[in-house]
């Protein structure tokens, strides 16, 4: 289980969609590399020789001179910038990739983070998976049992991931539309969000977890909503759920209910 790690690269170009649904925009970049060796690093270690590692400063050079000035045009959906990243790290067993853009939505405090993963470790056996994170939506609505919560409004911070269902890494599997309808299934979370009222995150989260799958067609959604003011000793109380499609088949669990 060995790794080198570069943690939280930092740049800026364009990629997909900005903020304001904007193509060829700069947007903040920070990526991740956790890259597993096809063997340990005890050799580097035995030997203190760094040619027997994977060496992560000329990693960073490599990948640095590729994001440093990208044609506009380099990158008009997330896997083009996965698929150069994977073509610049060496042989390993086991590759993880995340991508963060944390100004790519306006009400996403957090930002929105993609998460890649190609397991090599299986001789001529790639699999791999993608999945995307909207993290801190907030969203001011009536949530709570007490009596001042059924009065005032308060703030919750929403998370949603949800799996990218073809796993193709390439210019060719274009995300254009599936950008934009994240940027649309955000909105339409805030809007559903803020003119409810319910006395659970729970079922706050399940409402949301139905827009998610039944709205905008997603197999499956984690959500987890997190309540700041719940608890005024503790940073906040939080829920997390995981619903499928299919659960909602014969169900209604989206409810607008008045103070």
């Amino acid at each position: 289980m060995d790794k080198v790690i570069l943690k939280n690269m930092r740049f800026d170009f364009p990629i997909g969609l900005d903020a304001w649904r904007r193509f060829r925009k700069p947007q903040p970049v920070q990526i991740t590399i956790e890259a597993q060796p096809t063997s340990t690093l005890e050799p580097a270690a035995a030997k203190d020789d760094v040619n027997l590692s994977m060496d992560y400063g000329s990693l960073y050079k490599n990948m640095s001179a590729a994001l440093k000035e990208p044609h506009p045009d380099a990158f008009p959906t997330i896997r083009s910038l996965i698929a150069l990243l994977v073509g610049l790290v060496p042989d390993c067993g086991l590759l993880n990739i995340e991508i963060l853009l944390p100004k790519a939505l306006p009400h996403s405090t957090g930002g929105v983070l993609y998460r890649f993963q190609i397991d090599k470790s299986e001789l001529e056996i790639d699999t791999s998976s993608l999945t995307v994170t909207v993290r801190q939506i907030a969203c001011t609505c009536i949530v709570g049992v007490n009596p001042h919560e059924r009065i005032y409004k308060q703030t919750v911070f929403i998370d949603i991931s949800v799996p990218m269902v073809d796993p193709a890494v390439g210019v060719g599997a274009l995300e254009e539309h599936y950008t934009a309808a994240l940027h649309d299934m955000v909105q339409t979370i805030r809007e559903r969000v803020e003119g409810s009222s319910y006395h659970t995150i729970e079922a706050l989260a399940t409402a949301v977890a139905q827009i998610v799958t039944l709205g905008y067609g997603h197999t499956v959604a984690k959500v987890r909503i997190d309540k700041p003011s719940a608890i005024a000793t503790i940073e906040a109380a939080a829920v997390e759920i995981t619903r499928s499609k299919t659960f909602f088949e014969n169900k209604d669990f989206w409810k607008v209910k008045l103070p």
